[in-house]
């Protein structure tokens, strides 16, 4: 968008947002204001109920004045203009009975109320921990919890009876539409200094990671106008650049895993702060409206009733019941949120401009570097800044002790020109015990974090070459942990099978290649997940077959976790080897019905495939939106990122990984390297929804031209005032 100012830009980009996404901003917009259920029907309803009880929408507070505001405005102007211009029902809209509407200012704020709701549900891992300690004993657990701190087990003591009567029913209300996999994110961030690179200026290396979809999750956009030029990241709908570059720095994110909830166990006979009800109507589509009841405490809604008003319990007089804090529930948010990022001039006034007053609406570690060799590293949220506790199991309600202030600005920008010269995130924990108050309390495996430090700490200069290099790495530092525990094992083992799977991975060189046969047997092997068949073989609680989509930090379990001093496990160290044996002889059966009887023929790329396509291509109108079927590498722990589902007609699915990949080195004014995993486009008569799923599967970048003279023109458009 090349604009006389830097208004028109953003109403150019609204407009080129609902050009191409209209549909996705128009359902993007349901789910955030809770009305997911008019647009797609009865199976919504759950999500939408807990999210208006939990003000996800904002509904319940005031939306406050934004100095963004004008941008969020400017945006709007664009994005409704497209709407009023349609001659015609899109598609899209014609499929579902829906009728294109207006956006505000209230719906750019619900988009990034729903953005801090959705990434990281840590209340249901809360839960689920805490009655698992309280049925059966801390010590059969407190290993396996990465943060357990002295007043944690004192506080879950407290609670024994309460917490062994949680019903398991409120689970299911964090992810209602998994489907047996919570919806994932992840992603990769790096920037190193000038000091680190060949040119001398700072240079940013970013690849989020999503459900991979056509349309993709992110809108691409380039604005420039006289002072301000940007190219980056957004989600269709908002104006808000989360991954980008300008003149003067450059940004990426990662998800933070950021806890943001606490659960707080009521106790009608202590509780001397007396609760309210509310009622919420839902509408439905084709059943027209249905009305809920909802009860609340001083922190927060009534699960348990949430659940009775649903159907899904019965109701009942509870002494006890468990109330959710989220910790935006209270807090205004404004429109203008976030819009003011590509106005900064050096990272520290980005970091002023992440957050209004203390508050940010994300969830997300972001990493910022200027020309000027200022580097930052923020946690961009806002979270209870809990004290004592870490928030790790449920909390008692009554206790004053337990309602926490909200986390600072101060507090949150967490690394200033680090003495190292580089900064990173992946999903990890980023503070471990350094930080004011417990952050990341259930984070993902550090293994990618770790291969980054790895590969900075090996020196530069670092050139763009060189960070692509890093972001196709297939080295998996998680496998080598777990293969270091496990191999002993299978070595030990009497199983043919599993002394062969001993053979083949003691030589491996950890390198999730397509080429690799090793890694055929790895991941299935991760797959059949070891530690859930061994502790429900110990302890035969049926609870934890909801590991680890109930709670997704379970999903690292390693064969020390189990085995350290003292700990109950001990005694059942031969169930643990048959379930490690067991498990990967399974895989070895498994492997040889796909792939045939001879290992020296096995690939990894003939299992792990990747394919996707918009959820209409079943319909002729969509159905030549599909890529793939094609070979893949890589894993959920390696750089390239590969998560994959069993499929339907593949052995093994790619479903989520790199939504795009971006190099940013502001030594060059004029470029980005960057490829899209599939496309930019998301109408059924684009030309531009999947034409670069080829190159971005191959490894390969485009240099985007930023200079007006350099674009090579597909088509374009005047837009004008009205």
């Amino acid at each position: 968008m090349f604009a006389a100012n830097t208004a028109d830009a953003y109403r150019g980009m609204g407009y080129a947002a609902a050009s191409e996404r209209l549909w996705q901003i128009h359902m993007s917009t349901a789910y955030a204001r809770g009305e997911a259920a008019a647009l797609l029907g009865e199976r919504f309803v759950a999500q939408d109920l807990l999210q208006r009880a939990c003000n996800v929408d904002g509904r319940q507070t005031t939306r406050p004045a934004s100095p963004g505001d004008w941008i969020a405005e400017a945006y709007l102007d664009g994005l409704n203009s497209f709407v009023d211009g349609l001659d015609a029902l899109p598609p899209e809209f014609e499929h579902a009975g829906a009728e294109p509407m207006h956006f505000t200012l209230d719906d750019i704020a619900a988009r990034y109320r729903f953005t801090s709701w959705f990434q990281h549900k840590s209340w249901s891992e809360k839960m689920l921990i805490g009655r698992l300690m309280a049925t059966h004993g801390v010590d059969w657990f407190r290993n396996l919890v990465r943060r357990f701190s002295p007043e944690d087990e004192a506080v879950g003591e407290m609670l024994n009876e309460p917490l062994q009567q949680l019903d398991p029913t409120v689970f299911a209300l964090a992810y209602p539409e998994a489907a047996g996999r919570p919806p994932l994110s992840g992603s990769n961030n790096w920037a190193v200094t000038g000091s680190l690179s060949v040119s001398g200026r700072g240079m940013l290396a970013t690849d989020p990671h999503q459900p991979h979809s056509i349309p993709n999750t992110f809108f691409y956009v380039h604005l420039n106008a006289p002072g301000f030029d940007v190219f980056g990241a957004a989600f269709p709908g908002v104006p808000h650049f989360m991954m980008g570059r300008t003149p003067e720095l450059a940004w990426g994110l990662t998800t933070g895993f950021v806890d943001t909830y606490d659960v707080y166990i009521e106790d009608a006979e202590q509780t001397q702060t007396p609760g309210f009800s509310r009622q919420e109507c839902i509408a439905v589509k084709g059943q027209g409206v249905r009305q809920f009841e909802l009860d609340f405490s001083r922190h927060g809604v009534l699960l348990d009733r949430l659940t009775d008003s649903l159907g899904l319990t019965r109701p009942q007089e509870r002494r006890w019941q468990t109330s959710l804090h989220w910790s935006l529930a209270e807090v205004p948010t404004s429109a203008g949120a976030l819009a003011c990022l590509p106005l900064a001039t050096d990272a520290e006034s980005f970091g002023e401009a992440l957050y209004e007053n203390d508050v940010c609406p994300l969830v997300n570690n972001i990493i910022c570097v200027d020309r000027q060799d200022g580097l930052r590293r923020f946690i961009a949220a806002t979270l209870p800044a809990r004290e004592g506790v870490t928030g790790i199991v449920p909390l008692p309600g009554w206790d004053s002790r337990y309602d926490f202030r909200l986390s600072t600005e101060k507090e949150l920008t967490v690394e200033v020109n680090p003495e190292k010269n580089y900064a990173l995130t992946a999903n990890d924990d980023t503070m471990g015990d350094e930080g004011p108050y417990p952050i990341h309390n259930f984070p993902a495996s550090s293994a990618r974090a770790d291969r980054i430090r790895q590969l900075l700490d090996a020196g530069g200069p670092f050139s763009a070459q060189h960070f692509k290099t890093m972001q196709l790495d297939l080295v998996d530092l998680r496998a080598r942990e777990v293969l270091a525990e496990i191999l002993p094992i299978l070595d030990d083992s009497e199983d043919d099978d599993a002394r062969l799977a001993a053979r083949l991975l003691e030589d491996w060189d950890c390198q999730a290649s397509a080429d690799s046969a090793p890694a055929c047997l790895f991941y299935p092997f991760l797959d059949r997940f070891w530690p859930r068949r061994f502790m429900r073989s110990v302890l035969d609680e049926p609870l934890l077959s909801l590991v680890p989509v109930g709670a997704q930090s379970w999903n690292q379990f390693d064969v020390s976790d189990f085995l350290a001093a003292r700990s109950p496990w001990l005694a059942h160290r031969g169930v643990l080897e048959a379930s490690v044996v067991g498990c990967m002889a399974e895989a070895v059966a498994w492997v040889r019905a796909h792939l045939g009887t001879y290992p020296d023929r096995w690939r990894w790329g003939d299992l792990h495939r990747i394919r996707f396509q918009h959820r209409l291509s079943g319909k002729e109108w969509w159905s030549h939106m599909r890529v793939g079927d094609a070979e893949s590498g890589g894993s959920a722990t390696t750089l390239n990122m590969a998560m994959h589902v069993k499929g339907e007609d593949i052995p093994l699915q790619v479903y989520h990984g790199p939504a795009f990949r971006m190099i940013v080195d502001l030594a060059e004014e004029d470029r980005v390297h960057f490829v899209v995993a599939g496309g930019n486009g998301g109408r059924a008569d684009s030309h531009f929804a999947t034409n670069q799923f080829d190159a971005w599967l191959d490894g390969q970048y485009f240099e985007v031209r930023l200079d007006k003279l350099n674009i090579q023109q597909a088509f374009g458009w005047e837009l004008l005032p009205a």
